[in-house]
């Protein structure tokens, strides 16, 4: 069985939220789609559920907080 086609996406918007588990979960899930709605003008603001504080191993959690959440802040 072959799945059906996917349909565009009408793109008369402006303003998007992403809403994702952890800190990088959009730059590995939808970069491009980010970058091509940004360059187009488009606002797109990102909300965490976490901060991502269980992602480094060998890293304690709190640690890892802290380095995932400025990660995520610089490159904001």
């Amino acid at each position: 069985m072959t799945p059906e086609p996917l349909s565009p996406v009408d793109e008369n918007w402006q303003r998007a939220l992403c809403i994702v588990a952890h800190p990088d979960d959009m730059e590995f899930g939808a970069a491009a789609a980010v970058a091509r709605w940004t360059g187009q003008g488009k606002w797109v603001g990102y909300t965490m559920v976490t901060s991502g504080e269980a992602g480094i191993d060998g890293m304690a959690p709190a640690e890892c907080r802290t380095v995932r959440e400025q990660e995520q802040l610089a490159s904001a």
